[in-house]
Parts: C-alpha cells; structure tokens; sequence
C-alpha cells in the first residue's frame, strides 16, 4: 500500500467517525429534546466543531482526487502548449492561497489557544486548526502536480 493510500484510507476513516459521531449527538440531542423535553448542551458545539473539520478532511480527499469543483472551459479552449503553461500557473496560485490559509490559520489557533468554548471548555484553536492539515495536504498535493507538469511541458521548457 502506497503512502497515499495510507493517507486517503486514513482520511476516509476520520470522515466516517466525525460524521457518525455527529449523527449520534445530534440525533440523542433531539430525542432527549422532544422525548424527555430536555437537551444535551455538549452537542451543539462539538457537532459543530465536527462539521467544520469534516468539511476540511473531504476537501482534502476530493482534491487528491480531482473530485473538487473546476472551470475550465477556458481551459479546454487553450493550445496544448498554452494549457500547460496556464495549469502550472493556476497551481502556482492555489499553492499560494494554501500557504496563506496555512499561516492564517495558525496564527488564528495559536490566538486562540487560551480561549474556551463555553460549554465544551474545548479550545477555539481547535476550530481553526482544521485549516492546517487541509493546507498542508493540499500543498503537497499541488507541489507534486506542478513538478509533474513542468516536466511534460514541451521541450522541457520551465516558467
């Protein structure tokens, strides 16, 4: 088994425990709601904080996987040589904007290490690290895609 498969299969495994955790806690929130006419307190927020980093591991296994949302008619419209040099110059951004949500992201956490949901007592870092792995794996993601494309570019011409 590859590295990435370890990686993928392991991401798939974190999604399927966050979301049946958060079915669990949201489903006994409201039988304990409208059965006992009572609620658990806890779920609200550790549901949310859930949602939040299942939303980032799926973007990171729907990248890995070309299953994220793209546009490319422009793209497809381009010559051969002129769609690789605009493909490795739009992964050349994306890396950026990963690097920007990386440090914002961190500096956003270490901020809020001290700060504690109210209920939880869960830190608000934990919130904006989900951003942190996404940046991380997608940016490898992208540097492997940009290496693989500046070698297939005509002549071995580099930007």
């Amino acid at each position: 088994m590859s590295i990435q498969n370890a990686v993928q299969q392991t991401l798939k495994a974190l999604m399927v425990i966050s979301l049946a955790l958060m079915c669990v806690l949201v489903f006994a929130n409201v039988v304990m709601r409208y059965g006992f006419n009572s609620n658990i307190l806890i779920t609200e927020e550790v549901a949310r904080y859930l949602f939040v980093w299942l939303t980032f591991l799926g973007s990171i296994t729907a990248f890995a996987r070309n299953r994220h949302v793209r546009v490319v008619f422009v793209l497809n419209r381009l010559p051969d040589p002129w769609r690789g040099i605009v493909l490795v110059l739009s992964r050349i951004a994306m890396l950026m904007c990963c690097v920007m949500v990386l440090i914002g992201c961190w500096q956003l956490a270490e901020l809020n290490l001290q700060n504690r949901l109210p209920i939880s007592g869960l830190p608000v870092a934990v919130l904006y690290a989900a951003g942190i792995p996404f940046a991380v794996c997608v940016g490898v993601i992208l540097v492997a895609r940009i290496w693989r494309a500046i070698r297939q570019l005509p002549g071995g011409e580099i930007l």
